[in-house]
């Protein structure tokens, strides 16, 4: 909760400036295309960013003059991912390698400069949730049409896994998000999401979005009569979504039993294997070297000298680059320095987001951006428990705009205002 002087900045009306009026408009707009361009079409965040940049350069002075109302939970968010940029910039001089994927990681710096643009440019919320909509509705269709053309599994324009983390996000951001009285556009795109994220085939999304549902159910559920047959209502659509994509479902659960059956005979060449084999070889790696671990981004050079992978003929997980699960990955890459960057990268947020929860009354706290920023963090690590988020330019950049975005919009909300 922001202190009154605080508060100053964001309750005084917006200036009367068309270059300011522009760069709003313009930032609303990139709010707007970021999460309905995300896996819905094949430019991604592309044009979010440009428009963002445009904004950016309309008004910086704008943007500068926010930090007035940010107050301590941005700064210590900032001293947050400067300290990640400090540790990858560290693995990279130790281990002398390339800045390519020390900038993947240290994208985390936009975190507070997307949190001062919503404090200073003001954008409508309901631009963030309707794009959201959108790329969720958009994400079913295009899913239900790949599996029509009988691929395996819906990917979009990416890789099903991206494709269904992603998607999760959204689901996020649909369901805790909305503006008052659009239970049922809501509702249909949250069906939308739990149709895609099936379709994509995707096992570590699952409980993913199986988390947004139940969070949902709980918060409308002690939110008062009126919101708990809301919460009837979504349980059941939800179930029926679930019907619609069942034989997608049972296939991949019958994958993973498939898989661990043939772990446990010795053979790790399969998805869920690979995965185990990749945690043990991580965990290897972090004894091996628990300060410097291999070099951000380096995750190969466990798999080169792992004797599993120097026959001639080693598995297909062989030639995987990352570990397929982020806290193996920082912690073999980077060691114990990465493990502690990642658990505050998460931590951190998460504990803001919660914070700002126990101030927000009922029925507010239940749409609000610090539920849904919690519901993203918790999104993001679950996903990330079978998938490097970080290995992914999509699902990164996602988390990070995100992140800034709704930790912006919470510290907009006016806590007595229901």
């Amino acid at each position: 909760m922001l202190a009154p002087r605080h508060r100053m900045f964001l309750d005084q009306p917006f200036p009367d400036s068309r270059r300011l009026r522009t760069a709003r408009a313009l930032y609303a707009l990139a709010l707007l295309l970021m999460p309905a361009c995300m896996i819905a079409t094949p430019w991604g965040l592309t044009p979010a960013a440009c428009l963002t940049l445009v904004a950016v350069l309309l008004a910086p002075d704008r943007i500068w003059a926010a930090r007035k109302a940010a107050g301590w939970p941005v700064l210590m968010m900032t001293g947050v991912v400067v300290t990640v940029a400090c540790v990858v910039s560290f693995s990279v001089l130790v281990h002398h390698d390339s800045w390519d994927e020390a900038g993947s990681r240290g994208r985390v710096l936009l975190i507070p400069l997307a949190s001062l643009m919503v404090l200073g440019l003001a954008p409508p919320r309901a631009a963030l949730w309707g794009g959201a909509v959108l790329g969720l509705l958009g994400a079913a269709v295009v899913a239900i049409l790949q599996i029509r053309q009988h691929l395996p599994r819906a990917d979009g324009w990416t890789n099903a896994i991206t494709f269904a983390d992603a998607a999760a996000m959204l689901l996020a951001l649909v369901v805790f998000l909305r503006p008052s009285g659009r239970f049922a556009i809501t509702a249909l795109a949250a069906c939308a999401g739990v149709v895609a994220i099936g379709l994509s085939g995707t096992r570590g999304a699952w409980p993913a979005a199986a988390m947004v549902v139940i969070m949902a159910l709980f918060v409308r559920a002690t939110s008062g009569r009126g919101h708990r047959l809301e919460a009837w209502a979504l349980a059941v659509l939800a179930l029926l979504s679930i019907a619609l994509v069942l034989p997608q479902v049972q296939q991949r659960v019958e994958a993973l039993r498939v898989d661990l059956m043939r772990y446990a005979a010795g053979d790790p060449d399969s998805s869920s294997g690979a995965r185990l084999q990749l945690l043990d070889l991580a965990t290897e790696a972090l004894i091996a070297d628990p300060w410097t671990g291999v070099g951000v981004g380096r995750f190969e050079r466990v798999l080169e000298t792992a004797p599993q992978c120097r026959v001639p003929a080693p598995d297909d997980w062989c030639r995987l680059r990352h570990a397929h699960s982020d806290f193996p990955e920082w912690g073999a890459t980077m060691g114990i320095p990465g493990l502690v960057a990642l658990l505050a990268l998460y931590g951190v947020p998460a504990w803001l987001f919660a914070r700002q929860l126990l101030v927000q009354p009922f029925p507010r706290r239940s749409r609000s951006a610090a539920l849904a920023g919690l519901a993203v963090v918790v999104v993001f690590v679950l996903c990330g428990l079978s998938q490097s988020m970080w290995a992914h330019q999509l699902t990164g950049s996602s988390f990070v705009v995100l992140v800034g975005v709704l930790l912006g919009f919470s510290l907009r909300e006016d806590p007595h205002k229901a």
